[in-house]
């Protein structure tokens, strides 16, 4: 698909990938302060879909698991577990809503304070009367007990996207998208709490221009912090079938914030965007169809996002390649930037990486591949690097080399060298089942490196998939 057809799906992706259909309008709940209502603890459910990993200041790990439910009847919820010794983990919170009319939480973030506290933002979703808020679950002694907050961030009750942070001076800040304005058109807002959620500032809209054209759209937020008092928030601009990067800074804990600013340039069809900061560098990377299939870009800053370069192109594909796409990266503060992703430039999807010094205003010649079997005869995908505080880099992906998929993985040790270590295998298909390896998260630790991934169970019925959550400590 190419030209005008292609930017205009791409940009209805953009307002209806996560969480589904549009949704309509609905009542909400009033925001007259509430009691928190003390959460029970639960065992998870052998139901579990899709988990990612997050790792606090400390080194923690902990794993968020998306339960799926029906649209319909509601019982999706989301489970925040905590790594204990031998691969073990704790159940820290269940969120399940026991609510009539098919109410469900989904699209969980996590953040951590700056004294050990912990919130859990989610989406409260109800199917009729339809309403989708921003909760959240909150807890000030490093998870042990939780309590959830007991009205919503937001005010429309028309929301995606949460992303939440924490900043030194103990304020909390939720931003998301939200499709208040009429016609089912997205902005997006910005929300402080001065103490960690008991009471609320105003929102803020941010993404506020003079004047929007009848199908513009502003959607999928990423926040970030410096665990300070500083924020970044870039977010999808879509105009006239064509969309952009934009970005709002916060230098007091989410109080106030700066106009939009534009990063992407004369981009065309942006996705995947991912915002990554250390110290005063920061990077932004992202697909872009500028001039066909999708292509990496990167932007930089040296000054805390105040001045950014020219998008620069980072992949090497010739014109008329596959798409590149799932894009992943790293930022040290020493300037080194790393970005993976996967293409099928060798017949079928290999991983590349591409490896910058000067924190991603210029970056290496040729793209280095990382899957170390033969080049074009798997498919490798869904490529996830993280780097630990001591320099260390992991790169773990899916692969079907073996029939079903498996997960790999390849460390560099911190040294300058640069050099990867062999694949690992984390995690084979069964050999006796249909049984694969999808999809995998990473994390590190002090106890090394967390990888957990999503095993897909083809064995029960025909073109039926039962999925469960699996993981793995390389130490």
């Amino acid at each position: 698909m190419q030209g005008s057809s292609r930017a205009q799906v791409r940009a209805l992706a953009v307002a209806t990938t996560v969480g589904g259909v549009l949704l309509g309008a609905s009542s909400v709940l009033a925001q007259t302060p509430q009691p928190p209502t003390p959460l029970v603890l639960a065992p998870a459910i052998n139901q579990d879909e899709s988990a990612r990993l997050f790792a606090s200041p400390k080194g923690e790990v902990f794993r968020l698991t998306q339960i799926d439910g029906e649209p319909r009847t509601g019982g999706g919820g989301l489970v925040l577990a905590a790594a204990r010794p031998q691969d073990a983990w704790q159940t820290l919170v269940e969120l399940k809503p026991a609510d009539r009319g098919g109410v469900s939480a989904r699209d969980g973030e996590v953040a951590f304070g700056p004294t050990g506290e912990m919130v859990l933002a989610y989406r409260w979703w109800r199917h009729e009367p339809r309403a989708k808020q921003i909760r959240l679950a909150r807890s000030t002694d490093g998870g042990k007990t939780w309590t959830q907050l007991g009205t919503p961030v937001d005010t429309s009750g028309k929301t995606f996207d949460p992303r939440v942070a924490w900043s030194k001076d103990g304020s909390l800040v939720v931003v998301w998208a939200d499709e208040r304005r009429a016609d089912k058109h997205f902005d997006i807002y910005a929300r402080r709490s001065p103490d960690g959620g008991a009471t609320w500032e105003a929102e803020q809209m941010l993404s506020r221009f003079p004047r929007n054209g009848p199908t513009d759209l502003y959607a999928r937020p990423t926040l970030v912090s410096d665990n300070g008092n500083r924020l970044w928030t870039v977010w999808v601009g879509v105009r006239s079938s064509k969309s952009y990067l934009f970005m709002n800074r916060s230098l007091d804990g989410g109080r106030t914030w700066t106009e939009p600013i534009p990063l992407s340039g004369e981009s065309r069809s942006v996705f995947g965007q991912q915002l990554l900061q250390d110290g005063n560098r920061m990077l932004l990377v992202w697909q872009d169809a500028i001039g066909g299939p999708d292509r990496i870009y990167a932007a930089s800053s040296t000054d805390a996002g105040v001045t950014w370069s020219a998008p620069e192109r980072v992949d090497h594909l010739q014109a008329g390649a596959p798409a590149a796409t799932g894009v992943t990266a790293v930022l040290g503060a020493d300037g080194e930037a790393l970005v993976a992703w996967h293409d099928a430039r060798n017949g079928r999807d290999d991983i590349f990486m591409a490896r910058s010094t000067d924190g991603g205003r210029t970056w290496s010649k040729e793209d280095q591949r990382m899957d170390m079997d033969e080049a074009g005869t798997a498919v490798s995908r869904s490529p996830r690097l993280v780097r630990a505080p001591d320099g260390r880099v992991a790169l773990a992906w899916e692969d079907d080399r073996a029939g079903f998929e498996g997960v790999y993985a390849r460390i560099r040790p911190a040294s300058g060298k640069a050099e990867w270590g062999p694949e690992v295998v984390v995690a084979s298909p069964s050999p006796k089942g249909k049984m694969a390896a999808r999809i995998p998260f990473v994390a590190w630790s002090p106890d090394g490196l967390y990888v957990v991934w999503q095993t897909w169970d083809h064995t029960l019925a025909p073109g039926r998939i039962d999925k469960s959550i699996a993981s793995r400590v390389i130490k």
